[in-house]
């Protein structure tokens, strides 16, 4: 199993998520993939908050993290490609991250380059 499908399959373990799980749920002002994000930020800033395979996991994660909010919430990439991501669910977001992770995704440059792929490929499949 790579490390991508470990981390996705991790995520909705811990998250207790299924595929019909909403973002919002408990009445929480802040959603799941927030939370999920925020998770990986904690575990970069305190060390030792999680166990040792969701530190490696979480480890793994930080770069897609880090892509996700510069690229995707800072609205750097393809209008579109942006408002199919913001729409996905918890669980696609789990395996979006997963497969930002087995992409090889080094730094935030290298993310740039994966998501103008992905823009380039939904403009050649409309």
């Amino acid at each position: 199993m790579s490390t991508g499908t470990e981390f996705a399959k991790m995520v909705r373990k811990a998250k207790r998520m299924n595929t019909r799980t909403r973002n919002y749920r408990d009445s929480k002002f802040t959603g799941l993939k927030d939370d999920i994000l925020e998770d990986i930020a904690m575990n970069n800033n305190y060390p030792g908050a999680f166990s040792e395979e969701r530190t490696r996991l979480y480890n793994a994660a930080y770069i897609a993290m880090l892509a996700w909010d510069k690229h995707v919430r800072g609205y750097r990439i393809d209008p579109i490609l942006n408002a199919q991501l913001q729409k996905l669910t918890p669980w696609e977001f789990a395996g979006f991250l997963g497969e930002m992770i087995d992409a090889g995704i080094a730094n935030v440059g290298q993310a740039e380059y994966y998501f103008q792929e992905m823009a380039r490929q939904m403009r050649v499949a409309a």
